[in-house]
């Protein structure tokens, strides 16, 4: 059995995952398998992984569409190795993402994650994760950090520990969308974190990253999951993300007609006026910042050229 398993769940990803599938080939760590779930797609998916004449490749073709969640349980099920990677069809990893991973697993951790940099058809490149863009990732504890800071890992830099995914059982059906967010704070609840402080990972940008429906979905499954840990956390913690999500989900009710009075009466008893108010401001700082002062992937010396 191979000590990780990559998962790579494919729908239509004809455009971009042969740079994906490369960029696994380019592994400096190669004990792996790599699972592609293809969710039945319609393109030339298929045949591209078929091109990979490598026996570490298996290849699924689903009976049936399915949302993300349970397409993610479909592959993990099939998974033999110790820890679970992850690569979505159209981000790549950097040649030493697994090396460098792997060398700070120990008979403890659930979650070994990385730095991710999103990166735009036009060149601009930005940190995946903003809340930690100068200082170092968090490790140990991440618990209430995965709420603080909203979801800070990007699923193609993470790395769970098989045993602890199966011991929380499989992602439920509710959650459709952001099956990645549920694993890392259902897995944060019982195992400390590492993380590498380098790039291992860059997230492509395009035009069909998210629909406005994903969207939506995305922000009610966490709003879900915030009501389902509560318990567990500060207050004043779940009080301000239930806000903050409340107050995207109103924004992306109020883009269509049809809910578009859902959306502002959602605002007003749920949300944060304020917060909305400070976006543009936050933003307009977080870019001024960034040309005084390096970001943290940019000077940590692992940022390799993408």
């Amino acid at each position: 059995m191979p000590l990780v398993s990559i998962i790579m769940n494919v729908r239509n990803g004809a455009a971009f995952m042969r740079e994906a599938l490369d960029s696994v080939m380019a592994q400096t760590f190669t004990d792996w398998e790599l699972i592609v779930w293809d969710d039945c797609s319609t393109d030339d998916s298929s045949a591209i992984v078929a091109a990979y004449a490598d026996p570490r490749v298996r290849y699924f073709l689903s009976p049936e569409e399915t949302p993300l969640g349970q397409a993610r349980n479909n592959a993990i099920r099939l998974a033999t190795g110790k820890w679970l990677a992850f690569l979505d069809q159209d981000d790549l990893w950097t040649s030493t993402k697994l090396e460098r991973q792997i060398a700070l697993a120990d008979a403890h951790t659930g979650i070994i994650y990385g730095r991710a940099v999103l990166f735009w058809p036009s060149g601009r490149k930005r940190e995946y994760d903003q809340a930690h863009e100068f200082t170092p990732l968090p490790e140990g504890n991440i618990f209430s950090e995965l709420f603080r800071s909203a979801c800070f890992i990007a699923m193609s830099s993470a790395m769970l520990r098989r045993s602890a995914v199966e011991e929380i059982g499989a992602i439920p059906e509710y959650i459709e969308m952001a099956p990645d967010y549920y694993l890392y704070i259902a897995i944060a609840r019982g195992y400390p974190a590492r993380a590498v402080q380098e790039v291992v990972c860059w997230y492509r940008m395009h035009g069909s990253n998210l629909s406005q429906e994903s969207r939506r979905k995305v922000h009610q499954e966490v709003l879900v999951m915030i009501d389902q840990w509560a318990e567990c956390l500060d207050p004043r913690i779940a009080a301000y993300r239930r806000r903050t999500h409340a107050t995207a989900l109103a924004l992306e009710e109020m883009r269509s007609l049809a809910s578009a009075g859902t959306g502002i009466r959602r605002l007003f008893r749920e949300g944060s006026v304020t917060w909305l108010l400070s976006r543009p401001f936050v933003q307009a700082w977080r870019r001024m910042r960034r040309k005084v002062r390096r970001p943290y992937w940019r000077v940590s010396g692992g940022a390799q050229a993408h």
